[in-house]
Order: C-alpha cells, then sequence, then structure tokens
C-alpha cells in the first residue's frame, strides 16, 4: 500500500516537472512521508520513477478490467464509448498520459525501459484480445491474427489521439477526442464485429 502511495505522489510529480526535474524529496512530499521511508521501499530515483510507469499501467489495465460492458454481448459504439476511457479526458488520464510519455522519450535510449514498455504494450493487446470477441455479430469466431491487428490497431489510434491531446491540450478537448476515436474504430470494429474483415 505505501509503496503505490509513493508511486502516485511520483505521478503528481512527475505530472508537475517531468521525470529529469523529479527529485526524491518533492515525491516524499507528495506522499507526505520521509525521503527515508521513500527509500525503504525504493533502491533509488530510478526505482522510484519506473513505480510511477507501473502505477500508470496499473490504472489503464484497471479499466480494462472493469465491469463495463463486461455483461454479453456489446455493439460496436457501446465498445468505443468504453475505449475512450483511455483517452486523456479527465485530470487523472491526463497525468497518465503524461507520465507514459515521459517514459516514451527515457525509453528510446534504455533497451531496460524499451522492454518495460514491449510487456506493458503486450499485456495490454492481450487485454484487447480477450474484449473483441463480445462485439462479434456472426458466429464465425474471429482468427487470432485478426484479433491481434485489430487490438493493434485500437491502440495505434488511442495512442494517437492520446500523444496529440497531451501535447495539445487546448486544441484537443475530450469532445474531439472522443469523436475522432469513434471516426477511426467505427469502420474498422465493425467490419470486425460483423466478419466481413475475416482473412
Amino acid at each position: 500500500m505505501q509503496r503505490r502511495l509513493i508511486a502516485s505522489a511520483a505521478i503528481d510529480v512527475i505530472n508537475d516537472v517531468g521525470l529529469d526535474g523529479a527529485r526524491l524529496r518533492d515525491v516524499a512530499q507528495a506522499a507526505n512521508v520521509t525521503t527515508g521511508a521513500v527509500m525503504h521501499y525504493f533502491d533509488g530515483k530510478d526505482a522510484v520513477l519506473e513505480a510511477a510507469l507501473e502505477e500508470a499501467v496499473r490504472r489503464i489495465l484497471e479499466k480494462q478490467d472493469s465491469p463495463r460492458g463486461r455483461t454479453g454481448p456489446m455493439d460496436v459504439r457501446r465498445f468505443i464509448k468504453s475505449a475512450c476511457a483511455y483517452l486523456p479526458i479527465d485530470a487523472g488520464s491526463r497525468q497518465e498520459w503524461r507520465v507514459w510519455l515521459a517514459f516514451w522519450g527515457r525509453a528510446i535510449a534504455d533497451e531496460r525501459l524499451r522492454a518495460l514498455h514491449r510487456q506493458y504494450y503486450a499485456e495490454i493487446v492481450e487485454r484487447l484480445i480477450g474484449l473483441l470477441p463480445a462485439i462479434r455479430t456472426t458466429d464465425l469466431p474471429p482468427a487470432p491474427s485478426q484479433m491481434r491487428r485489430c487490438a493493434d490497431a485500437l491502440i495505434a489510434a488511442i495512442d494517437g489521439i492520446g500523444t496529440r491531446a497531451t501535447l495539445e491540450p487546448e486544441h484537443w478537448p475530450p469532445d474531439r477526442q472522443r469523436e475522432t476515436l469513434e471516426t477511426l474504430l467505427l469502420p474498422l470494429l465493425t467490419a470486425f464485429a460483423n466478419g466481413s474483415s475475416d482473412s
């Protein structure tokens, strides 16, 4: 519990000052604990920052695990509406996106962070693959490769919109994000749902 509290505080600090500006003292202050308490749970600044990334990803995966829409078949528009929860449309998700993107920049030159990103994306893809069959309106099961392509396209759309909205929040209010995601996903998911994209 204390580790998650500190990781959440690190998200707040990274959101305010970025990865390079984040100091253990600031994280401790944001968590309302001593720097010694932070060091008790973490080996140093990098470990705290990685815990912040892990916490941001945990929150994303928690959105996928939420019961919303998991009670049987789901229509495509409802699926897209639930996918909008991953966009930076509120204060909490904007913080998560800022942390996620801050680590993207660092992962370019750090193989260990690239491996973490690959692992997190693999988890997200697998969870989406588990959700996609709920929108199928045909009895024919989709091919695994088709579900993977669909999940990859979903993530690419969300990443693209989320990145722009994080970097240009004044130009990408929540309504524009939702409308753009629907424009991108509706044809893709409709074809997937009715089996017309099966190959």
